[in-house]
């Protein structure tokens, strides 16, 4: 009998630009409180670029040998950009002809903290950047979608600069290559991780195409990108393990206490740096907030609240 032998239902359903999340606990906070200006923001970050998407049939899953908070962590990092994946940028599978890729990641950064753990950390795309940016074949590279009234009107001034990569804490990885990444848990040693492509529904023939070619081989199982960092990721967590490596202490301040954070009158704050470690830090205090809560109430009550002055 059905009525019986039902499926459970979630505790909560809600959407936000047709992205729908559910939770199992009824007393979550809704999705509006819970995502804030920041989680919004991330999901902006895609909706901003077109009035109108489509996914691309099919989700692509692969296994890694790490922990699920390292993958998590490298979506900010680009300290490691240019050394772990010189070699699939040397190759240009991601260049358009005659025009070297550009040397982002040691420029202007913006990061964008966000309560309950959500943060957009990576390069700026500044004024002066935007100006002399060029319609380009290869979607996941062309910046000229800033330009359009509808963008700057979907992600004010604040997310118009922003080309970093957010995450919807605690495990949702939004690119640049539109793309969604959920990173899941197979155990302390291992993450399986999904991705989702979306395509802009005006992209038609040769160019969706292209859009989707330039996805699959940049994330993704045959990703140059995530076949360099798959491979980091399970060396370090084996490497982690060592008798060697358990004498030594790690280093997390990269250009800590030296970003100023600001708050505008609209808009989530924001601070503009270099690179940096903010957002890991951010993500692992929360972590450590959610596993010393006993239950939403007390999450709400003694949570770490963003960083006002500095980070």
């Amino acid at each position: 009998k059905r009525e019986e032998w039902g499926l459970i239902s979630a505790g909560k359903v809600q959407s936000y630009k047709g992205y729908v999340f559910a939770t199992m606990d009824p007393d979550a906070v809704d999705l509006d409180e819970y995502l804030g200006d920041v989680g919004r923001m991330s999901l902006d970050l895609i909706a901003g670029r077109s009035p109108n998407w489509r996914a691309v049939d099919g989700i692509q899953k692969n296994q890694i040998g790490c922990n699920w908070k390292l993958a998590v962590d490298n979506l900010f990092d680009y300290y490691h950009v240019q050394i772990s994946h010189a070699s699939a940028l040397m190759s240009g599978f991601r260049d358009r002809p005659g025009r070297p890729a550009p040397q982002m990641a040691f420029g202007s950064h913006r990061v964008m903290l966000g309560d309950y753990g959500h943060a957009i950390g990576g390069p700026r795309i500044t004024p002066d950047r935007l100006a002399l940016a060029e319609p380009d074949e290869n979607p996941n590279r062309d910046q000229t979608w800033r330009r359009t009234e509808f963008s700057k009107e979907a992600l004010g001034p604040i997310g118009i600069e922003s080309a970093g990569h957010p995450n919807i804490f605690p495990n949702l990885w939004i690119t640049e290559a539109n793309q969604l990444s959920l990173r899941l848990p197979k155990g302390p040693h291992c993450t399986e991780i999904w991705w989702f492509t979306m395509v802009p529904t005006e992209l038609d023939g040769a160019r969706y195409a292209e859009a989707i070619r330039a996805t699959n081989h940049q994330f993704g199982p045959a990703g140059m990108l995530e076949q360099d960092d798959g491979e980091n990721w399970d060396q370090s967590t084996r490497a982690t393990g060592g008798v060697i490596s358990k004498r030594y202490p790690l280093n997390f301040a990269m250009n800590l206490g030296r970003g100023e954070v600001v708050t505008p009158p609209e808009g989530p704050a924001y601070i503009d740096t270099h690179i940096n470690e903010h957002a890991q830090l951010w993500t692992y205090r929360a972590w450590a907030d959610w596993m010393d809560a006993e239950s939403w109430a007390s999450l709400k009550q003694q949570r770490t609240l963003p960083p006002t002055a500095s980070a």
